[in-house]
């Protein structure tokens, strides 16, 4: 069994392993895809808001760079004068003017492009034109990056970012470890806005990995709860198989005991017949009175422990059927100790304590006297030679409140949450120096239960136990 259970645990952990893996892939595959999604729209985001940009001051654009040509004209034509005084200045500015011709023309086919972009020119398309007459100073890359947190927020895609002009390196010297750096590093395609000098425009995104993990948060979401549910699965399985095999050693272990326990007194009773018949002492009256009195004795005492085997099976299936009427607990409780007095085979000191006046309780007097009797039958079995138990019996509340302290063996922190098991018995090798089935404190259980009560229990090895039951005046 402990090699099937070995096997059946490596199965569950790769099993549970195997699905854990499966969803990391998923996972991740998901993270990724929204990652390289969440790049991709920034970037046309950002095509965007310099494509508005430029058409919201594309005049003064333009007009800062007529400015700025003339200036360089004006600066070329100082220059050339200085150099050559016999040369007109006007001359001058009119040849440079007429070189920069093909600008105007490239200005005016840009103007087409740009100017009637909302009828011409898609989205997501810049211009080279568009960059390259933007000034790019500090407030144009402030003002694009409050535009870009806008229309990203707008979309609810927006994570903390930094909109900036890098020097990279131009796209024939570019490899895959570049691409895969900037992927890895939350870095947006960058654009080109001065080829010459390397240049780009590109969004540096600080921490992305919130908002993804958002994004895919119901996928997460699922996969805790599965993985949660197949271990809580598989932990109640083997929780359950444990118990199991445990409860056939226990009911084996019983099966042995009571085998063993009910063969002593058929035996007992078999060698008394057999005297009588075979060595007459049918003729002596006293020898055959001992024989049957033997007899009789070891009868009671196998009826007794079927009935306890009747009792338990019966509050284990459908509960024991109480008939409750109204007695006084004080009283029951002396009868219990006169009569383990009278029946035990040692030296029995029991000491009593009582906190109140009057103790009439509603409950079944027969099954509470059985469990009171169970209770005091275990403490002078399990005691040494000399008994010593202390009785307490309190009002609390609406309860009262039993005690019964005993001076025996103890029962080992490790096995008393199991004592109130059907047929457990704290383990003791293959030899068991007191007998017993393990049916006495589940049917104590089982009992105080059925009365809306508890028991509880304190022990110390080679001190003693102590079980404390609480019982409601009227159940």
């Amino acid at each position: 069994m402990l090699k099937k259970y070995k096997i059946l645990l490596a199965s569950i952990v790769l099993t549970i392993a195997g699905i854990i893996v499966v969803l990391g892939f998923w996972l991740f595959g998901s993270y990724f895809g929204h990652k390289q999604f969440f790049l991709g729209m920034t970037e046309h985001e950002l095509f965007d808001v310099v494509q508005d940009f430029y058409s919201e001051n594309e005049e003064q654009i333009q007009k800062e760079n007529q400015n700025q040509r003339k200036d360089r004209i004006d600066r070329l034509s100082i220059a050339f004068k200085e150099k050559y005084p016999q040369i007109n200045v006007d001359t001058i500015k009119s040849i440079f003017e007429n070189q920069n011709f093909n600008r105007k023309n490239d200005r005016q086919n840009g103007s087409d492009s740009t100017g009637n972009s909302k009828s011409k020119m898609s989205r997501h398309f810049i211009s080279s034109y568009v960059v390259r007459t933007i000034n790019w100073n500090e407030a144009t890359i402030d003002s694009l990056q409050i535009r870009l947190e806008k229309s990203l927020r707008e979309r609810d895609m927006y994570s903390p970012f930094i909109l900036q002009i890098s020097n990279l390196p131009n796209e024939e010297e570019r490899n895959k470890e570049f691409y895969h750096q900037r992927y890895k590093e939350s870095k947006s395609r960058p654009i080109v806005i001065d080829q010459s000098e390397n240049l780009y425009l590109e969004v540096d995104y600080i921490n992305p990995t919130v908002y993804l993990l958002k994004q895919i948060g119901w996928q997460l979401l699922f996969s805790l709860i599965l993985i949660i549910a197949l271990i809580g699965t598989f932990w109640t399985l083997l929780v359950t198989i444990r118990k199991q095999n445990q409860l056939a050693k226990m009911r084996k272990a019983f099966v042995n005991n009571m085998t063993h326990e009910l063969k002593t007194p058929v035996s007992t009773v078999m060698a008394a017949i057999e005297s009588i018949q075979r060595y007459g002492a049918k003729d002596d009256k006293e020898r055959m009175n001992r024989y049957l009195s033997i007899s009789r004795q070891e009868l009671e005492h196998l009826s007794d422990m079927i009935e306890r085997v009747l009792q338990v099976d019966v509050a284990e299936t459908n509960g024991v059927l109480l008939e409750k009427t109204w007695f006084d607990l004080d009283n029951l409780i002396d009868e219990s100790m006169e009569n383990a007095k009278l029946f035990a085979k040692k030296e029995v000191d029991i000491q009593k304590t009582i906190t109140g006046d009057s103790f009439q309780i509603f409950a079944d007097q027969a099954h509470i006297k059985n469990v009171i009797n169970n209770l005091l039958d275990n403490a002078i079995k399990y005691a040494g030679d000399q008994v010593k138990i202390n009785i307490a019996l309190s009002e609390n509340g609406d309860r009262y409140r039993l005690s019964i302290q005993d001076n025996g063996i103890g029962i080992p922190k490790a096995y008393q949450k199991g004592v109130f098991d059907l047929f457990f018995r704290v383990p003791s090798g293959n030899i068991h120096n007191v007998k017993g089935f393990g049916l006495g404190l589940a049917y104590v259980k089982q009992i105080v239960q059925q009365h809306q009560g508890t028991i509880d229990l304190s022990s110390e090895e080679a001190v003693g136990s102590t079980f404390v039951i609480d019982l409601p005046k009227q159940s």
